[in-house]
């Protein structure tokens, strides 16, 4: 928890002071809790719930070595047919407006292997989802431990997958992303589906703190 806080406050202090960038103490403390799930999982001998009931739970599920109680779940859904899903998510505020994307892969026992957060610009929602799915690809085609890996990539826009999958490409201003999308998964051999929004929980939050400006990271776990 001490890292995590200082890692924290030092990170969003060098926005202010060197970016230019507003603070918020509660953004800020967000950020904090996703860290401290996210490091109590992997190297704690503590709870083997999912990432999502941890961070919805902290206080209840970030405790060493203690049985613990299920308060509320939002279940992560396993890849079908596949080693690895990375969960994305655009956020926006109002239809159009500032935006960010955020993603979590995670291998066939829920383990996170990477996870990412960022602010992308005035966006509309369908061009932020598509955004995070593009940024999700590159991480896949470019992590060399991503390569020759079975992927899904899942998003929670029905419309969106469609889009990829080959109905259409929504406007003109989509063309070129996705078919840089759809190249990217020829590449590395992977696909994108649609999941319920309920199994985006821990993404959504990570797509909301990059459009509000403060989450701007890539972090990778365990190799799986």
């Amino acid at each position: 928890m001490f890292y995590a806080v200082v890692w924290t406050v030092w990170e969003s202090r060098n926005q202010a002071v060197f970016s230019d960038k507003e603070t918020n103490v509660w953004q800020t403390i967000d950020m904090v809790k996703f860290r401290l799930a996210w490091w109590f999982k992997h190297h704690s001998k503590g709870s083997k719930e999912t990432l999502t009931d941890m961070l919805l739970n902290i206080k209840e599920l970030c405790v060493d070595g203690k049985s613990i109680k299920k308060i509320r779940r939002a279940d992560w859904i396993l890849p079908t047919n596949s080693d690895l899903r990375f969960n994305v998510d655009g956020s926006v505020l109002r239809n159009l407006g500032p935006a960010g994307i955020g993603g979590v892969l995670r291998n066939c026992d829920g383990k996170v292997l990477c996870m990412f957060s960022c602010y992308i610009g005035i966006q509309d929602p369908n061009s932020a989802e598509l955004v995070a799915i593009h940024k999700a690809c590159a991480l896949c085609f470019f992590i060399p431990s991503f390569v020759n890996r079975n992927i899904e990539i899942a998003s929670d826009s029905r419309m969106v997958v469609s889009w990829i999958n080959g109905a259409g490409v929504g406007s003109i201003n989509h063309v070129d992303l996705i078919y840089d999308i759809r190249s990217s998964l020829e590449r590395f051999g992977g696909k994108v589906v649609y999941s319920l929004r309920v199994s985006n929980q821990f993404d959504d939050r990570l797509a909301k703190l990059g459009s509000k400006m403060l989450g701007d990271f890539v972090e990778f776990g365990e190799s799986g």
